[in-house]
């Protein structure tokens, strides 16, 4: 009890000490910080995607969605985590573009804009697979719009929408 008394005692002093504008500064910084925090956890979230699917991770690519999360394109949007890694589990086991192996994700173009507890963000993917004579071909391009938010397990896709910018090759 002394010891907390004794802290109180020396922050009150700093406190009488210190120009209110010091403490707009650090609330700013601080305020800063969180931001900065934000964004790489939601750029960690973003590479956890690639990573999951790319490793066919299905389970782990659904944990990456709330409860009530919704992942697709346009009007066929499934909902909930198990479901969307069952989907995907799916779209990938019947492989009915025929993609050789291996292939993986590249994402680029990121941008995020975070709000408190909330984040939107933007990026791009090509989906590289083996030509015909084996080597790398940009097979699928999409773009990513997404709704974030944060949980008490981190940031997670509330939605996120995947729209096709360029179709595999025929």
């Amino acid at each position: 009890m002394k010891a907390l008394k004794f802290r109180i005692t020396i922050l009150a002093c700093l406190a009488a000490a210190m120009p209110v504008a010091s403490f707009a500064q650090a609330d700013a910084v601080s305020q800063e910080v969180r931001e900065l925090r934000d964004r790489a956890e939601i750029e960690e979230l973003l590479r956890d995607y690639g990573r999951t699917i790319d490793e066919r991770d299905f389970d782990a690519f659904g944990r990456l969605f709330t409860p009530d999360g919704e992942y697709g394109a346009g009007p066929s949007m499934t909902v909930g985590p198990e479901a969307i890694a069952a989907g995907m589990r799916a779209i990938f086991e019947s492989n009915a573009l025929g993609f050789g192996e291996p292939n993986f994700h590249v994402f680029f173009n990121t941008v995020i804009d975070v709000d408190g507890d909330r984040a939107s963000a933007t990026s791009m993917s090509f989906y590289i697979v083996p030509g015909e004579d084996g080597l790398p071909e940009i097979a699928l391009m999409a773009r990513y719009e997404d709704e974030l938010v944060r949980t008490g397990n981190g940031w997670k896709f509330r939605k996120r929408s995947v729209e096709g910018l360029m179709p595999a090759p025929n």
